[in-house]
């Protein structure tokens, strides 16, 4: 940035004597190209910028004890719808665990069924791979029926407050008339092209949580765990969904080695077996109306 500040004062005064510039090193953003700081850090220069902007405040240490870092390298490693013939669609639900150090407190709740320690993040995504809605606060025994159930957005759809549409979800989650899983036992081929449309469609949170985890390396199983306690790892969870976010608003390219990304986060979740299956009739109507 010094070299860019020196650029403008030399435009607008041509005679001034050029001198010796310093760079930080210890500042990416002052010896780094565009795209080398994008394949590093994952973001571009500019969010970069906005992302110190805001948090300057927050992150700037008083003194140079220790030898903080500046601010822009604290950032830097931070590490409706209509598709596939499915109309109405608010977004796609899943879960995804991300793996986090044993707990002092309360260790056995962490350990899910790949006998793992993690916490298990709900979320809903949209058709450009956008979290729109997160939860990070469970632990990875939690099933995702039950976060679903105990969650702000399962109060949002039964007092009527998201506008009429569908999420869809796998068969982890119960049937309900704002939340449509596949058949499981299609009989009928207007109930087997539900099912095909249903899971290229809901196939998109998967995407999701796979492009999140490769573009920010530290909640992927191939980056180790979060050496963090399970409060701190939810709040960086949140955070990095928020960057991922940013990334796509401000077009940011997939990485390459992100672009084919698997969820290694889902742990093969079990069938929902439970009283609320409210949704049959609505999902009936669908596919005799749109699959037949």
């Amino acid at each position: 940035m010094a070299v860019a500040y020196y650029n403008y004062i030399k435009r607008r005064n041509p005679n001034l004597h050029r001198e010796r510039i310093f760079r930080d090193i210890d500042n990416p953003l002052d010896y780094l190209d565009d795209t080398d700081i994008i394949c590093k850090y994952r973001l571009p220069r500019n969010i970069i910028i906005d992302l110190c902007g805001r948090f300057n405040r927050d992150l700037r240490r008083p003194t140079l004890r220790s030898r903080p870092l500046p601010v822009s390298l604290q950032v830097m490693n931070a590490y409706p719808k209509r598709l596939a013939g499915f109309p109405n669609v608010i977004g796609a639900i899943d879960g995804t665990h991300i793996r986090i150090k044993s707990p002092s407190l309360d260790e056995h709740l962490y350990v899910n069924r790949k006998n793992y320690h993690s916490i298990n993040v709900q979320a809903v995504c949209d058709s450009k791979l956008r979290f729109v809605n997160i939860v990070a606060k469970w632990p990875g025994s939690t099933n995702d029926s039950f976060i679903l159930e105990n969650s702000a957005l399962k109060d949002m759809f039964e007092r009527g407050a998201i506008p009429e549409g569908w999420l869809l979800g796998d068969s982890g989650y119960p049937l309900r008339p704002w939340l449509l899983t596949p058949v499981l036992n299609p009989t009928t081929r207007p109930e087997e092209r539900y099912n095909a449309s249903h899971i290229r469609t809901r196939i998109t949170v998967e995407r999701s949580f796979g492009v999140l985890k490769s573009r920010f390396r530290c909640l992927d199983t191939s980056g180790g765990s979060l050496f963090y306690s399970p409060t701190k790892a939810c709040r960086v969870t949140v955070a990095v969904a928020v960057l991922h976010n940013m990334c796509i608003n401000n077009g940011v390219p997939i990485p390459a080695d992100c672009v084919d990304a698997r969820d290694r986060g889902r742990n093969g979740r079990p069938q929902y077996i439970g009283p609320i299956n409210d949704g049959v009739t609505v999902r009936n109507r669908l596919i005799n109306r749109r699959f037949a």
